[in-house]
């Protein structure tokens, strides 16, 4: 009896299995035979259904590929389209002799902006469509910032505390900036970008001692330069690598040593960065990871975080850019920054862009996609709109306003001697200096205050 039962039950698993083999073999035959007549009739949406299907039953081959790659086209999402096209190129060899097959693959990376790819594939292939050709190898752009505090800081802000030694606050009150810079098609394999900035800045510095209080204006100079090459591994991997060079000079006003005179000094500081990221592929989204260091301020500043890109209709029209990175300047603990793009198409031509920092910005940070600033020393918020027109085929104008919410430092020390001991720069006092055992611990009081920019510029493509 219980032998029986033991053959039946073998008998049992061989009909169960025979069953999925034939389902199997069905819904193969039914996925090449129902995606092939929706492909004959340029039925886009069915094609990609029966796709997703497949996908389910883990049936993958050539001509479905193929059918997808195209229908994926035809709807307009360009990056998918490209995935299946690289797809079909690894799939079989014929693909890149099918004329038909390389033209539309070639569209999709034209028009999804995968240059370096669309070089090293199709170089040289006569075949393709000479009104498809890529026109433009790279492009140059002038950009100019115009900015302003929303209103000065409030004097009973600046003023020193009771029981304090002297206070010290410097902000940012003006900024113009002319940037130049581009964009290179190297090679198959390399993209340039780079990038020079100048900058003046108007500052307000507003110290105090015992003796008197002063409010005074001055400028510093910024210089900032970037290097940044793309090199790609492939359709889907790429790496690049960021160098910068940052100085800044001017003639500061403050509080330089333990006698507390207040003077105006020469500052001239420079810095450098390096900075790597990987970015990998997939379909409509991009994934990477990046980090960089930099020598801002005479400290380590160390930045890592992860990015992700996404074109939900799979083309340039609309396009999400989310990065999440930690920042750490010396010995002071991790921030968090937060960086989120949105944009897209909105007319014939006009494209709109929406973008905010979250975060302690200093000046010489870097994220993935934004890697240099002209700000003032810590940036709380920054939120950003930018109207880009299409004017020709060569020429490109973006404007728009900027919104900065920023910070200070109020520095402010403990007094412990007598009020007649300091001695300012004009004399006054009974002219002893200060030693450091006269002083006690520095107090720090962050106040907020918010700035208002215009940013436009022009691009022209080569």
């Amino acid at each position: 009896m219980n032998k029986g039962k033991y053959i039946r039950n073998i008998l049992m698993l061989l009909i169960v299995f025979a069953s999925s083999s034939l389902f199997a073999q069905s819904s193969f035959k039914e996925i090449n035979e129902k995606s092939l007549a929706h492909y004959n009739n340029a039925e886009w949406d069915s094609v990609i259904y029966y796709g997703k299907l497949a996908k389910q039953n883990n049936i993958d081959y050539y001509y479905l590929t193929y059918r997808l790659a195209v229908a994926n086209f035809y709807i307009g999402d360009y990056y998918t389209a490209s995935y299946y096209f690289d797809k079909g190129f690894e799939q079989n060899v014929i693909a890149k002799s099918d004329l038909a097959f390389i033209d539309l693959y070639y569209r999709a990376l034209l028009y999804t902006k995968q240059n370096c790819t669309a070089e090293r594939i199709f170089t040289n292939t006569e075949a393709l469509d000479s009104n498809v050709r890529m026109k433009h190898r790279g492009n140059i752009y002038l950009s100019y910032i115009n900015g302003n505090a929303f209103a000065p800081i409030e004097e009973g802000k600046l003023r020193m505390e009771d029981g304090k030694a002297y206070s010290q606050l410097n902000y940012q009150q003006t900024i113009n900036t002319i940037g130049i810079g581009g964009h290179y098609i190297a090679s198959g394999k390399l993209e340039l970008d780079f990038r020079y900035a100048f900058s003046r800045i108007g500052m307000v510095a507003a110290v105090e001692n015992q003796v008197e209080f002063n409010i005074r204006n001055y400028t510093m100079d910024q210089h900032v330069f970037n290097i940044k090459p793309r090199l790609h591994i492939d359709s889907k991997n790429t790496i690049d690598f960021a160098f910068g060079y940052h100085s800044v000079n001017g003639n500061p006003y403050g509080i330089w040593d333990s006698t507390l005179i207040m003077d105006f000094k020469n500052y001239d500081n420079s810095s450098l960065m390096l900075g790597l990221s990987y970015k990998y592929r997939f379909k409509k989204v991009q994934i990477g990871i990046n980090g960089v260091y930099s020598n801002f301020y005479d400290r380590d500043n160390i930045q890592f975080g992860a990015s992700f890109r996404w074109f939900p209709k799979g083309n340039l029209n609309l396009y999400s850019i989310t990065e999440v990175s930690a920042f750490k300047a010396g010995s002071n603990a991790i921030r968090p920054i937060i960086f989120q793009k949105v944009g897209g198409k909105v007319a014939n031509n006009i494209w709109l862009e929406g973008s905010a920092i979250i975060g302690d910005v200093q000046d010489f940070t870097m994220i993935n996609y934004n890697y240099s600033y002209e700000l003032a020393y810590k940036t709380k918020f920054m939120l950003n709109a930018k109207l880009i027109y299409i004017f020709s085929d060569k020429w490109n104008f973006y404007f728009g306003p900027q919104y900065i919410l920023s910070s200070a430092n109020k520095v402010q020390e403990d007094l412990l001697v007598q009020p007649s001991t300091i001695r300012t720069a004009k004399g006054q006092g009974n002219g002893s200096g200060r030693g450091p055992d006269q002083l006690e611990d520095v107090n720090n009081n962050e106040i907020g205050y918010s700035q208002f920019n215009i940013v436009g510029g022009i691009q022209w493509k080569f």
